[in-house]
């Protein structure tokens, strides 16, 4: 015998079982747990004396017994469930041919791990050691592929300037959301952080919206108003979809960043500001500056620091993340029970286009949720329009079949020119992929009516 009458075998039994990896747990039939590793200690944040000869749901109350359910578990920090930290585990039956001995509690140290996508390894799920959060204000942004993470770094940095950040990418790919990273981990971060949505703001009140206006400047200006841009002083002002800004209010925008300085509508006493300006656009500036639709000298102030965020089809690979990370916040929105997804499931996610990008990702998680007759999502819960497309075979352009009638050439160049303008947003990168100018992919976009 031993130390503590324990044998070498069970000894040596214990350490190997210490010194897994993976979190484990023992239960017996009723659910009672007979054994806990040092992971799982660590993961739950009870000591092991508390947890062995303790009900399962009483050290995790989220989880289910049952055969193979994933369940995501929420992690004590401080003696209490902290919401923001969660694992994920694999419950399986112990069985003796057909008598269940007791169940197995199997999870990991990885965030929000995940077999819904099996092409993913689990250090793909690992943040770039090189890429540090800034005081986790990134950590709302989900996700870990190269190319989310090279943006994210270049965002991280130029949190720590003052200097003016225009942040590119397609509409719902979270420009908002790492705007208000860059404020919350820059020296402004005490300060204001005032969002202006450009396009929804009528130009004849936009002036007044970002300056402010004196009483009686005009009809209806019964008292004096206070602008975004003074609001925001001291802090940072988002100007989203800052190419809707007319002409007029580009000019008095590039004031403002020259010189720090404007006057409220109908008033004559030139305020100064301390801001920080951070712009957003899913449109391409510089193309626009070349059709004399932006001012250019404006666009040279705005993109000192451009950041350019990837659309969801150029990070697939962060989907299963987003998919958890939606499941879990939007069963805690709307009151429901936790619900998970098939690995089917998130494979008709994946092979989607997304082009409302993650926030159409959101809506159709939340859809989900809610129309699901149970707690597991299938793909039967997903929309016909995602389904079918990602079971479309692509048909060729031209019909080569020996009786097919072919189209004119002007069919075939409106088709080629429509699509790539969809694929790229833009008449630069459109020409760029069909190997003509820019000028050239404008000129027949509107001989063929493609756009006004």
């Amino acid at each position: 015998m031993c130390q503590n009458g324990k044998s070498f075998v069970e000894i040596t039994n214990e350490k190997v079982f210490d010194s897994l990896p993976l979190g484990i747990i023992i239960t017996d039939q009723e659910g009672t747990i007979a054994l806990c590793n040092k992971v799982a200690e660590e993961l739950i944040g009870f000591k092991k004396e508390l947890i062995e000869g303790s009900p399962l749901q009483d050290v995790i109350p989220d989880v289910t017994l049952g055969n193979g359910s994933f369940t995501r578990i929420r992690v004590r920090e401080n003696k209490s469930f902290d919401e923001s930290k969660i694992i994920s585990a694999e419950v399986n039956p112990i069985s003796d041919e057909s008598e269940i001995l007791g169940y197995s509690v199997v999870f990991n140290r990885h965030f929000l791990q995940t077999e819904a996508m099996p092409r993913l390894r689990s250090k793909d799920l690992d943040r770039d050691s090189d890429f540090e959060i800034a005081d986790g204000a990134f950590k709302n942004i989900i996700g870990s592929s190269k190319r989310l993470l090279s943006a994210l770094k270049v965002a991280a940095k130029a949190a720590k300037t003052s200097s003016t950040v225009l942040l590119q990418g397609e509409s719902g790919t979270g420009k908002e959301l790492v705007a208000e990273a860059i404020h919350c981990a820059s020296k402004r971060c005490d300060g204001p952080f005032i969002k202006v949505n450009c396009p929804g703001i009528p130009a004849d009140l936009m002036e007044s919206e970002l300056f402010g206006h004196e009483k009686g400047a005009f009809t209806g200006a019964i008292y004096q108003k206070i602008g975004k841009f003074e609001l925001a002083n001291g802090g940072t002002i988002f100007l989203d979809e800052i190419g809707e800004l007319d002409k007029n209010l580009q000019s008095k925008l590039l004031r403002v960043l020259q010189e720090r300085e404007f006057e409220r509508v109908g008033g004559n006493r030139v305020l100064k500001t301390d801001v920080r300006i951070i712009a957003a656009t899913h449109r391409n500036l510089q193309e626009m500056v070349s059709f004399g639709d932006f001012r250019e000298d404006l666009y040279y102030r705005l993109n000192v620091v451009p950041i350019v965020l990837p659309s969801l089809r150029e990070r697939k690979e962060d989907i299963p993340l987003l998919v958890e990370h939606f499941l879990r916040k939007l069963c805690i929105k709307l009151g429901v029970k936790s619900k998970s997804i098939t690995k089917r499931a998130v494979e008709s996610l994946y092979n989607y286009d997304w082009p409302g990008n993650v926030r159409e990702l959101e809506n159709i998680i939340e859809r989900a949720i809610n129309l699901a007759e149970t707690d597991v999502i299938d793909i039967s819960d997903l929309p016909q329009g995602i389904t079918n497309r990602t079971s479309e075979t692509k048909r060729p352009l031209i019909n080569l079949e020996p009786d097919g009638e072919l189209a004119s050439y002007d069919d075939y160049e409106k088709a080629i020119i429509k699509v790539a303008l969809n694929k790229y947003k833009s008449f630069n990168a459109a020409g760029k992929a069909l190997g003509i100018t820019h000028k050239t992919v404008a000129a027949k976009a509107r001989r063929y009516g493609i756009i006004e």
